[in-house]
């Protein structure tokens, strides 16, 4: 099964490029072109916040047609409409239906590549931490009696004195 960012950033990309053909796990020796690859992503875990973590994503998508040029149109098409987009790629759900909700890539990076063309994609994906249920503070008492610094300091000088 596909994490949902990275199978809504295949919808996107084969959308904004006119639906090539995509591989996803090896591409075959006599693949039709056009065509893009969807390798696996490279990840990489960071910490995030007190209550997230953060998966790094870096994704080298590949463009394939009869040459470097043609490839080359293919990925600039998924740039730019990613760019146009403000790099927010739509999110969809199990069935495929836009959830109204997106996320943010950092800028694209094009490539050629020989009789190819390379799309660098990469974001981050905050995650919330497994956290067994605790109980709230439900009061908080603030009623201390304490001597203020001034109070203080005449009492022992008023000891010393007397």
């Amino acid at each position: 099964m596909l994490e949902q960012e990275i199978a809504s950033a295949i919808r996107f990309i084969i959308d904004s490029t006119g639906n090539p053909t995509p591989y996803y796990h090896n591409i075959p020796q006599d693949f039709l072109v056009p065509a893009v690859y969807f390798p696996p992503p490279e990840i990489v875990s960071a910490g995030d916040a007190l209550r997230t973590y953060s998966l790094e994503y870096s994704w080298y998508v590949k463009f394939f047609h009869k040459d470097t040029q043609g490839a080359e149109v293919l990925a600039l098409a998924a740039l730019t409409a990613l760019q146009a987009r403000k790099n927010v790629v739509p999110l969809i759900d199990g069935s495929g239906s836009l959830t109204g909700r997106g996320f943010r890539m950092l800028d694209p990076e094009l490539r050629p590549l020989e009789n190819a063309a390379q799309l660098t994609l990469m974001w981050r994906s905050p995650r919330p931490y497994n956290e067994d249920p605790t109980q709230k503070m439900m009061v908080y008492d603030l009623n201390m009696t304490a001597k203020s610094a001034y109070e203080s300091a005449v009492s022992q000088i008023s000891e010393t004195e007397g």
